[in-house]
């Protein structure tokens, strides 16, 4: 079940798939895919499985089939590094969804030619401003205006979970501090920076198909 919150009288909803959605706006908020990761190490000799891309594609195939979506931005690090066929099959992917406009806030690891990013339907930006006062970034901005709520990436965040019989799990979450909301990473080979629930700030975990909030 997705987690509903409210910035700026905007409601949002935190998925389970790790990504925002804002249906007043038909917006779907993807972070740090990391697309060609895989296929990176295997070029540099690193001994990994290749990424099973039609399976990558299809966990946001579903959501653009089951939400209204108009746009979808991908708060950076979407292509992981140099340019590979990963990034071919996913223009072909894009493809298939002529109807909706689809945005790169550009992040340290989206460092692909800009030929090569012309060729694409993708439009690239560093950053957009929601009418309501929300930015979206791969990084947060720095000294933001006063009433601006920042969506980000970047981070990866995640927070360990107590369960039963004293065992801790660590879990992708959402992390709202201040004026600032860090999605957790929507590629699966990212990895975990795993952050302390403190009184200042709210951590969403992510548990199986439900987005719960830590107390």
């Amino acid at each position: 079940m997705a987690k509903k919150i409210e910035l700026n009288g905007v409601e949002l909803f935190l998925l389970p798939q790790k990504v925002v959605y804002i249906p007043i706006h038909e917006l779907l908020i993807v972070s740090d895919w990391h697309i060609g990761k895989l296929g990176h190490f295997r070029k540099a000799g690193v001994f990994v499985p290749p990424m099973q891309l039609e399976e990558e594609f299809a966990r946001l195939d579903i959501l653009l089939n089951a939400l209204t979506i108009k746009q979808v931005v991908f708060l950076g690090d979407l292509f992981h590094s140099e340019w590979n066929y990963e990034w071919d099959e996913f223009q072909l992917f894009l493809n298939r969804f002529p109807a909706i406009r689809f945005i790169l806030t550009r992040g340290n690891h989206d460092i692909l030619p800009e030929a090569v990013l012309a060729k694409s339907i993708i439009q690239v930006k560093d950053y957009i401003l929601l009418p309501e006062g929300i930015v979206l970034s791969h990084e947060p901005i720095v000294q933001l205006d006063a009433g601006l709520y920042n969506l980000v990436g970047h981070l990866h965040p995640g927070c360990e979970v107590a369960m039963q019989g004293r065992q801790y799990y660590k879990l992708p979450c959402f992390h709202l501090e201040k004026k600032v909301l860090t999605l957790p990473a929507f590629g699966r080979w990212t990895g975990l920076f795993i952050l302390p629930k403190r009184q200042d700030n709210r951590l969403f975990a992510v548990v199986g198909n439900d987005v719960v909030e830590l107390k």
